[in-house]
């Protein structure tokens, strides 16, 4: 077996749980395009599953690792992420999301 296939073998054992690295970054992953309130009450308790600490184990304006997305702030996050998300209760959800990862503590 090549390198290549070994590289690519072990890829597909990572989850994408696995990428991300705490809720709100999991929020951001599973909440856009989300059709009814009901799918993201279901995404919400996904991630609180994942990471039980929530929002408190997020560092205000955190976001902007080489594995996620960066965004310039938590409205341009907000705007890109929420284009295509039928539910209202998704929305919120990745507003506040993008607040804490692309905002700083003072905003």
């Amino acid at each position: 077996m090549t390198p290549a296939h070994r590289f690519a073998l072990s890829l597909a054992f990572i989850t994408p749980a696995a990428f991300a690295g705490n809720y709100a970054t999991c929020i951001l992953d599973k909440a856009p395009g989300t059709p009814y309130n009901a799918a993201a009450n279901a995404v919400h308790q996904y991630c609180i599953a994942q990471y039980p600490d929530g929002y408190s184990a997020v560092v205000h304006g955190s976001g902007g690792s080489w594995l996620s997305a960066s965004y310039k702030s938590g409205a341009e996050c907000i705007q890109k992420k929420t284009v295509d998300t039928p539910s209202q209760r998704a929305v919120i959800m990745i507003g506040v999301a993008c607040r804490r990862l692309y905002d700083g503590q003072s905003q």
